[in-house]
C-alpha cells in the first residue's frame, strides 16, 4: 500500500539515500540538492514548500515537493496552482507501480488544498522523458505549448470540484 507521509527527521536519511538510474539523472535533481532547495524556499519565499516521503508499507520509496503558488507570482502558469517540484521513485523501486500509486497519492492530496485553493495542478519535465511524459498524460496532464526558463515542458491539470 502506497501513502504519503510527511518527511520527518525519522525519515530524512532514507529519502536522503534514494536516486534514481544513471539515465534519469539528467532528468531529476538529487534528492539532496531537492530537500536543500526546500529547505531554502521554506526560509526565504512566499511559497511553502510541502515535502513527503513515498512510502510502501513501511520502506520509503520515493519522495515529492510541492508548492501552491499565486497567479500574480506565477509566469508559467496563469492561474493557482499547485506545482509538482520534484517527483522521484528510488531505482530499485521503480517499474513496480509504485510511481503511479504515488502519484494518484499526489492528486488526492492536492485536491484537498493544503495550502489553499488552486484551479490546477502544474508541472515540468525534460522534453526528452518520455516516461515523466507518459505517467502525467496517464493522469490527465496536457502540455500547454509553453517551456520554463530551464528548458522544460510546461503540463497542468485542472483540479475538478
Amino acid at each position: 500500500m502506497v501513502e504519503l507521509k510527511k518527511i520527518t527527521w525519522e525519515n530524512f536519511r532514507e529519502c536522503l539515500s534514494l536516486d534514481v538510474t544513471e539515465d534519469q539523472q539528467n532528468f531529476i535533481d538529487s534528492n539532496v540538492y531537492a530537500l536543500a532547495q526546500a529547505y531554502v524556499a521554506a526560509t526565504n519565499d512566499k511559497f511553502p514548500p510541502i515535502a513527503y516521503a513515498v512510502y510502501n508499507f513501511q520502506t520509503v520509496v520515493g519522495i515529492v515537493i510541492l508548492v501552491h503558488k499565486y497567479a500574480k507570482d506565477n509566469k508559467f502558469y496563469h492561474e493557482n496552482c499547485y506545482e509538482v517540484v520534484s517527483f522521484m521513485i528510488g531505482r530499485q523501486y521503480q517499474g513496480k507501480g509504485y510511481g503511479k500509486e504515488a502519484f494518484a497519492r499526489v492528486i488526492d492530496l492536492i485536491k484537498t488544498f493544503p495550502e489553499g485553493k488552486a484551479k490546477a495542478i502544474c508541472l515540468s519535465y525534460d522534453p526528452k522523458n518520455d516516461t515523466a511524459r507518459r505517467l502525467y498524460a496517464s493522469y490527465g496532464f496536457t502540455e500547454t505549448g509553453m517551456i520554463n526558463d530551464i528548458g522544460e515542458v510546461v503540463a497542468k491539470l485542472p483540479i475538478n470540484k
